[in-house]
């Protein structure tokens, strides 16, 4: 699976917080290292922690989306092919955080989780 973007957020231990978010959703299923959806009942899916390096975030243009600096956010992969799942999951976070999910995809938009643009999010 090669379409992903990335999941951020302030929160210290935000695997944990989004697995117990999702774990919620029949549709998820969640093992040790990641969380997944096996294409049955939703689009194939992987959620998993990535380590990040304030250099890997040299590069990136600053926008006016309102997201907080990167180098000080947990990050985690969202692998996807669907525009409408990566939507709907950023309304089922955005829900169930306590500190704002955001979303950053192939071309460097920041998105908040409860407002990806499903026609304009890119996922390569």
């Amino acid at each position: 699976m090669s379409r992903s973007l990335l999941i951020l957020s302030e929160s210290p231990n935000l695997f944990d917080r989004v697995r117990a978010t999702l774990r919620l959703d029949s549709r998820i299923i969640d093992s040790d290292d990641e969380v997944h959806c096996d294409g049955s009942a939703a689009p194939l899916t992987n959620i998993y922690p990535v380590e990040m390096t304030a250099g890997d975030w040299a590069d990136r243009q600053s926008a006016d989306s309102g997201m907080p600096d990167p180098t000080f956010m947990q990050t985690l992969i969202f692998e996807c092919r669907s525009a409408t799942w990566v939507a709907e999951v950023g309304a089922l976070l955005a829900k169930g955080s306590e500190t704002p999910i955001w979303f950053v995809d192939s071309a460097d938009t920041a998105w908040p989780a409860d407002r990806v643009d499903t026609n304009r999010v890119v996922l390569d």
